[in-house]
């Protein structure tokens, strides 16, 4: 040793100086507390008139250099081992804390190397020492590239460490329910909010923005391809369907819905349903306003069927006098203005029809009264307000229709009755002869056969209520072809019986009688005349104020 600085307690010895021609430090000792083999420390002491570990008898150790066991090689630690009761144990060993580098090198980026440097996590001996890796052998176990460049996830086998087939994929929620589980909840400002936007620019021969498909067993109860919802908004469109043509684009077709139920087999086969719907639209709510199916614009279709099974109805009942309310309607010519509501899709060529407000007066039950709901696009910008207008059920016109051919059927029926009796009276007074050769007059009669009293007796009866329609009071007029128990009642427009005119015995004649309505709201009311509880004739009658 040269020059430098010793220092020797018992087995302890320290130098600091020169060693040959370079400079250096030399510590030693046999044994030493801290364990088997003498560290060299670096010690900070001070006091700044708090508790502190610098302050302490030990002091506050900032790093050791500690040599091994075997004195065959040695560590650096950096940290408080005393404080910590542990050794260093790597050739650079960090007790705690974070490493920083400040100036991170400058040299290019080394792309071609493969090892990378990663730290055990394993609680044990092993824990936070730095080894290193094969770069290929690293699996991003939320998101992986398959041999394609695909991202995946939530693919694998269930015995996978990562995310596998059982798992489900959440974006913007931390549990999600179902495979792919997206929630948009971002506070952006933009003009819409979408969950998922899939936009496809075509340039194959079958272009498809969203395709889903549903495969299961048939013992399932149900399969649905694809479900949407919309609820709580001013406006709620549960599926909104968009065609445009761009110009100068011309197209062959451009259909907005298209709905397909189609069968792959037969009866012998299999493949095939009890029931094939193309759409079935559903509406269920409190309003009026309800429609399954909503068109501005024609409708076409190839067959239409109603509902009309005896079990689906309650309180069924003729119809009569439908000739009486149909005399009351008056057919029209008319054009749709298309100049203000061409937006609602009316055609513009010449239509025949009614006007539903003539046809509420008379037959109030097939006006319904429709309000086509404001229109906004997806951004929630009103196109078109909302128009109330009434509408007509003209298919409730075709019973009445078949009723007026009955009716009037059974008019030529009675007037051929009456000509075939006349004309047997014809031949009978053709036929009688008197003294002299002549023809002598059929007998003027009575009811009993009295002669000089002429029979009021028809072959059926009549009905006349004059005015009609009226305000406040009418005349009824009957004629009875017979004698009989009598009864003249009034009825609803439902068939409900409300009050009777006129009940008893009468011989055979006309009647008349007074009828005073200030009791009865407007509407449509009808008055039977029945004989022996058989009904003869019933006619319609109109109160109005």
């Amino acid at each position: 040793m040269r020059e430098g600085f010793l220092a020797t307690q018992g087995e302890s010895l320290y130098y600091g100086g020169l060693i040959g021609a370079e400079s250096g430090i030399i510590w030693s000792r046999t044994s030493g507390l801290m364990g088997p083999t003498a560290p060299f420390r670096f010690i900070y002491t001070g006091y700044n008139g708090g508790a502190s570990v610098a302050s302490s008898t030990p002091g506050l150790e900032l790093a050791r250099m500690q040599p091994d066991l075997s004195l065959n090689e040695g560590y650096f630690g950096i940290g408080d081992w005393n404080t910590a009761g542990v050794l260093p144990t790597e050739r650079l060993d960090l007790l705690d804390g974070r490493v920083r580098i400040r100036q991170l090198p400058t040299d290019p980026a080394a792309n071609s190397l493969t090892k990378i440097m990663v730290v055990d996590d394993a609680p044990g001996p092993e824990f936070g020492v730095v080894n290193w890796r094969d770069i290929s052998t690293l699996t991003d176990c939320d998101w992986d590239l398959n041999g394609a460049n695909d991202v995946v996830t939530a693919y694998a086998s269930a015995s996978s460490t990562c995310p596998d087939l059982g798992n489900n994929v959440g974006i913007g929620l931390m549990d999600p329910r179902w495979k792919l589980h997206v929630v948009e909840d971002t506070p952006l400002p933009h003009n819409d909010d979408k969950a998922i936007m899939a936009h496809t620019i075509g340039d194959d021969e079958l272009n498809i923005g969203v395709d889903a498909l549903c495969v299961g067993e048939p013992e399932h109860a149900t399969n649905i391809g694809m479900r949407t919802w919309a609820q709580n908004g001013k406006v709620n469109y549960g599926l909104y369907a968009h065609t445009t043509v761009e110009i100068p684009y011309s197209i062959q077709s451009n259909v907005g819905v298209y709905g397909n139920a189609q069968e792959e087999g037969t009866s012998a086969q299999g493949g095939v349903s009890n029931s094939c719907i193309g759409i079935w639209g559903r509406a269920k709510c409190a309003t009026p306003n309800t429609w399954a199916g909503y068109f501005d614009g024609n409708v076409y279709c190839a067959g239409a069927y109603f509902g009309s099974d005896a079990a689906l109805k309650t309180n069924v009942q003729p119809v009569d006098n439908a000739t009486d309310l149909l005399n009351q309607l008056s057919p029209v010519s008319y054009y749709f203005d298309t100049v203000q509501y061409n937006f609602m899709g009316v055609p513009s060529d010449l239509q025949y029809g009614l006007i539903a407000q003539d046809v509420a007066q008379v037959i109030p039950n097939i006006v319904k009264q429709v309000v086509r709901p404001a229109e906004y696009d997806t951004a929630g910008t009103m196109l078109h307000e909302a128009v109330s207008f009434k509408a007509l059920n003209y298919n409730e016109l075709i019973p009445l229709l078949l009723a007026v051919a009955k009716e009037q059927q059974a008019t030529i029926q009675q007037q051929a009755d009456r000509l075939d009796q006349m004309e047997q009276s014809l031949a009978a007074c053709c036929n009688a002869t008197d003294a002299v050769g002549g023809h002598a007059p059929i007998p003027n009669t009575g009811s009993d056969g009295t002669p000089g009293e002429r029979s009021t007796t028809a072959s059926t009866a009549d009905l006349v209520i004059a005015p009609n329609p009226f305000a406040e009071s009418t005349t009824v007029s009957y004629r009875l072809p017979q004698a009989g128990a009598v009864r003249l009642e009034v009825s609803s427009s439902a068939g409900m019986q409300l009050l009777t005119l006129r009940e008893g015995q009468a011989e055979a004649g006309a009647y008349s009688l007074t009828w005073n309505t200030q009791d009865l709201a407007p509407g449509i009311y009808y008055v039977t005349l029945y004989r022996n509880g058989t009904q003869l004739v019933r006619k319609a009658v109109k109160v109005g104020r």
